[in-house]
């Protein structure tokens, strides 16, 4: 739960005050970090402005980590100690308009300068000449992944993003009750969850009572059925499948147990002419549809005695 814990101190956005003092006394007169994506790379000094301005970006890439359409999958943090004068130049060019006021606070961030990280602000990768990596991060969907970026720059986290790392956590361990009990920003899905989270409850408590018995009252049934719930939640709302990205990779809980209980839909013709409803997954041509007085002569024996011949007198 420590992980959780973590992550909502962060809900707030506020201003990580060690991380920003260490941004404001290491610069270094030459020293230029290169953050590396898929994307391309973006360059930043070893000033407070730059680093302010890196964190800003690091923000935008944690802002739509959980974004089905982003295309970075890997960040990289290079040093380059010696870099051309070519490279010093395109050093904070995503800054368009500084604030001084930024340049006196005490946030990590740029939040009233403007800066713009499109695609024509990225170098290509002959800048990484005499650079060397210093970090390496994994941007795919996933709970450990998101947390790890988070923590170690000290970003902030969007209430979006808070629902997605909630699902991921209990999808992978289970529903813990501090999800709901959280105050800075409450749980979207805990409607979903409350009818699970009371059995749970009960089941704890039965499990209190009776601490000498080897029966766990169901609890692991029910946190297997919460983890299968987080699981459809992620799938069907935010394409995420076992970390990744996938679009209809998965049948919700749903969809199984309509596939497994059929349930009838009637047609709007149908609705008007009092005919008999079809199930929602089966239709047939309409060449191949028969009336209701051919399906009785053709699965239905007739009822109608037979006529017997008459036999003719001969006399």
């Amino acid at each position: 739960m420590s992980i959780l814990n973590d992550i909502w101190n962060r809900i707030a956005r506020k201003p990580d005050r060690r991380k920003a003092a260490v941004t404001e006394t290491s610069g270094t007169k030459n020293r230029v970090y290169a953050v590396v994506t898929e994307e391309g790379v973006i360059l930043f000094s070893d000033t407070p402005k730059g680093m302010k301005a890196r964190n800003s970006y690091l923000q935008h890439l944690a802002d739509g980590f959980f974004n089905v359409t982003k295309v970075p999958e890997t960040l990289r943090i290079y040093e380059i100690d010696l870099p051309t004068k070519r490279v010093a130049g395109l050093a904070d060019n995503c800054i368009e308009k500084l604030s001084k006021a930024d340049l006196r606070s005490t946030d990590a961030q740029l939040r009233r300068s403007v800066v713009n990280f499109t695609s024509d602000k990225f170098a290509d990768r002959s800048v990484l000449d005499g650079g060397v990596c210093r970090a390496k991060f994994d941007l795919r969907p996933d709970f450990h992944n998101f947390d790890r970026l988070t923590k170690e720059f000290g970003l902030g986290i969007s209430p979006r993003n808070y629902d997605v790392a909630s699902l991921l956590y209990i999808s992978e361990n289970g529903y813990a009750g501090i999800v709901a009990a959280d105050k800075v920003h409450p749980f979207s899905y805990e409607y979903e969850f409350r009818e699970l989270a009371e059995k749970l409850g009960d089941s704890m408590r039965a499990r209190m009572n009776a601490p000498l018995s080897a029966h766990d009252f169901g609890y692991a049934a029910l946190q297997k059925e919460a983890k299968e719930m987080a699981a459809d939640l992620l799938q069907s709302e935010f394409h995420i499948t076992d970390g990744e990205f996938r679009l209809g990779a998965r049948i919700s809980r749903i969809e199984r147990m309509e596939m497994s209980h059929p349930v009838s839909y009637p047609h709007s013709e149908e609705e008007q002419t009092g005919g008999l409803p079809e199930t929602h997954y089966r239709q047939e041509a309409p060449e191949q549809r028969m009336s209701d007085s051919q399906r009785q002569v053709k699965h239905a024996a007739s009822i109608t005695p037979q006529k017997k011949e008459k036999k003719q007198l001969i006399l």
